[in-house]
């Protein structure tokens, strides 16, 4: 199974050992490091469930068991927030790889919430755009 994040819903960068995930569509935005950061790093590059199991399995020297139990719950968490989805990516990497650094013992990946930009998020103008671009002046009523 693989998972799917609809660049029109969700942006994020990677920033060393850690990750931010901004959901523009709710205004809620995710920060996660370490194992967490690796784990989206799969997701976003296309990897299937199975080939996250195993790379975190050879990047962190630990057995499939324990991650992929974590690695479900997870997932699940991101999906009932809408920052992924079941589905094909629009490209997938031929292999996906995470950047050499030193990594830490396996621990259950954390996703930490934050909400406090929503009113930030939909007060960008950029979101009520139409074909037509921003800023643009509606012409005024011939009376």
């Amino acid at each position: 199974m693989r998972y799917f994040v609809d660049p029109n819903r969700v942006s994020f960068e990677r920033l060393q050992d850690e990750v931010i995930i901004i959901n523009v569509a709710t205004g809620s935005y995710f920060s996660g490091s370490g194992t967490a950061a690796d784990v989206w790093t799969l997701i976003a590059a296309g990897a299937s469930f199975d080939e996250i199991v195993a790379t975190l399995a050879a990047a962190y020297g630990t057995d499939d068991a324990g991650i992929r139990g974590d690695l479900e719950a997870c997932i699940a968490r991101l999906q009932d927030h809408a920052v992924i989805s079941v589905g094909e990516p629009a490209t997938a990497a031929a292999t996906a790889a995470l950047p050499e650094m030193q990594r830490a013992s396996w621990s259950p990946p954390v996703f930490d919430e934050y909400t406090d930009m929503w009113d930030l998020l939909q007060a960008d103008p950029i979101h009520d755009v139409s074909e037509t671009g921003w800023p643009y002046v509606l012409p005024r009523p011939v009376s």
